[in-house]
């Protein structure tokens, strides 16, 4: 069973369901359940205009799409600042899909790695994606490749938000 609950109808449903399987329980079945805050998933439109508009800025700057992309996550996605010690460091970049190492310092002998680290697009919400669109679109204007007008991205934007 898979439902959303969005008004007091559908709470009520949803007591109705949860009776059934407690009594299901009683019966000896055994059920995994989660109950999460339902989000938007993102348009697709919005990961297939990011990656168009990334492959035209790797055609102007001469880079692989790919080099495009890290540097577009590295400067515009979700990132964490973390410090580790050296040894570990080529381990810890194995984990994320894109990192930058920042800085080295050294504390009572031993040297850590300062990073920045993120995870891929495709774990994004609408919000997050929403953010590394608008930098992704700003770096494409500043390469004088059209992109849409602010209307039409405010307007895919609301769409992802409803």
């Amino acid at each position: 069973m898979k439902m959303q609950i969005r008004n007091n109808t559908e709470l009520l449903e949803l007591q109705a369901q949860l009776i059934k399987v407690a009594q299901q329980l009683q019966e000896g079945k055994t059920f995994d359940v989660t109950i999460e805050q339902h989000r938007e998933k993102r348009s697709i439109n919005s990961n297939a205009y990011a990656w168009a508009l990334q492959d035209q800025i790797s055609k102007i700057l001469g880079l692989s799409i790919d080099e495009v992309h890290t540097q577009m996550v590295l400067e515009y996605g979700v990132l964490e600042t973390i410090s580790v010690i050296e040894e570990a460091w080529e381990s810890v970049k194995r984990i994320f899909d894109y990192c930058k190492e920042m800085g080295r310092s050294t504390l009572n002998g031993k040297t850590f790695v300062h990073a920045r680290v993120g995870v891929g697009t495709h774990l994004y919400n609408t919000k997050e994606m929403s953010c590394f669109l608008n930098g992704v679109v700003q770096e494409a204007k500043n390469l004088g490749i059209q992109t849409l007008e602010d209307k039409q991205l405010e307007e895919m934007i609301n769409r992802w938000q409803r």
